[in-house]
């Protein structure tokens, strides 16, 4: 009988960075889709760093997981002896990381992700390493100059180390060969899809409409309030159309702090009030996922007016739930290209004020039943294909 496949996946972000939790969720859930035959051929386990997987997370991927492992306390401790070993296996041997791999190794991981092995070191396991994407090549002024030099530094290592890369679009793979012409890293693209649990299609979305007092209609943007997700034309954009007595209500979900730029969220708050748009925006911070899926199911439809984005988790979820959206053309958005999805000029607030004020008198609150239902179904076989196209990427030298 051969020996199933042990993938071991490295939880990203946390309530800083939700996207990152949502993205190994997924591959996850994905990988658990897949028929019983096909998952007898592999097992998953989760590596994460203290407190990275929060509980009701855990709770949530429990059934899937064959393990989990804390990584600060599975590591070797830093001992002078360890630090010395260490060190001449990294001098000697080019080991990149002994800690992890020492743990690696014992805990018999054939293919380990998002993680760099480079291809001149000599490890009985596989892995590859993840590039979510190039904002800071883009978007300079949103980032310290030492965030800059460490993204760089960590990228160019992945494009002169390592055989393949994984990226979650054809637009991120594409910038990855123009920034690094003489790498001979291979591209993966591997397209995320979200999971959402079939209960959460049968809640009743007017109760959460009710728990957070909102009206009856409105729309909905589910981003943290880091300054490249855009927010602010979108108050642009309800300015316009105040000028002509149209009155669109939008809630805004999301954490509500850019490290980048920490006043970021003052101005967002004093642009509602000069603008009078207070009795119309309705910012509810964080909320917990199953609330924010809820709103959406129960919104007019859902805006996306992003400048960048690796691959967008809030186009997927619509998506799942079978929403209207408007969304800014940028590129990866175009490449995701969700059904029944309206374009606007990601510069343009007279353009996302035309669309907002005609959905606004055109679309109903609440779920479209029958879309709904088409969009699940399309869900669980494009969550399978995602599921498959992970294994192919995990399967490559991975014995």
């Amino acid at each position: 009988m051969n020996q199933p496949l042990r993938i071991g996946l490295i939880m990203q972000g946390g309530r800083g960075w939700i996207g990152g939790v949502e993205y190994i969720k997924n591959i996850i859930l994905a990988l658990s889709s897949l028929p019983d035959e096909e998952r007898s051929t592999f097992e998953i386990c989760l590596l994460y760093y203290g407190e990275s997987f929060e509980q009701d997370i855990q709770n949530q991927l429990k059934p899937y997981l064959k393990g989990t492992y804390n990584l600060e306390t599975e590591l070797d401790s830093f001992t002078f002896f360890n630090r010395l070993k260490w060190k001449v296996k990294r001098v000697v041997f080019k080991q990149s990381d002994p800690r992890t791999s020492n743990f690696l190794k014992k805990n018999k991981f054939h293919f380990v992700y998002p993680f760099l092995v480079p291809d001149a070191e000599k490890a009985p396991y596989q892995g590859c390493p993840w590039i979510y994407d190039f904002q800071h090549k883009y978007f300079p002024h949103l980032f310290t100059q030492s965030d800059i030099d460490e993204r760089d530094r960590g990228f160019a290592k992945i494009a002169n180390s390592s055989s393949r890369v994984v990226l979650s679009s054809k637009t991120a793979a594409a910038d990855f060969k123009k920034f690094f012409l003489n790498s001979e890293c291979k591209t993966e693209v591997l397209q995320f899809r979200t999971s959402l649990p079939l209960s959460w299609y049968e809640l009743n979305s007017v109760n959460l409409q009710s728990k957070y007092h909102l009206p009856d209609k409105f729309f909905i943007i589910s981003n943290q309030f880091w300054q490249h997700k855009n927010h602010l034309i979108v108050l642009e954009a309800l300015k316009i159309l105040k000028a002509s007595s149209i009155y669109p209500v939008i809630v805004f979900t999301g954490h509500p702090y850019d490290y980048r730029k920490r006043d970021y969220i003052d101005t967002i708050l004093q642009t509602i009030h000069t603008c009078g748009l207070v009795n119309q925006v309705y910012l509810l911070g964080l909320i917990p996922r199953i609330d924010q899926i809820q709103l959406m199911r129960r919104s007019l439809a859902v805006i996306q007016p992003s400048l960048f984005e690796g691959w967008s988790t809030v186009v997927e979820d619509a998506r799942c739930l079978g929403k209207k959206m408007i969304l800014s053309d940028f590129p990866v958005h175009l490449e995701q290209d969700p059904p029944g999805s309206a374009f606007f000029d990601k510069h343009s607030p007279q353009q996302l004020a035309d669309l907002i004020g005609e959905w606004w008198e055109k679309l109903k609150p609440g779920s479209n039943y029958e879309e709904e239902t088409l969009a699940q179904a399309r869900n669980r076989e494009e969550v399978k294909t995602f599921g498959y196209r992970f294994l192919e990427i995990a399967r490559i030298k991975a014995f």
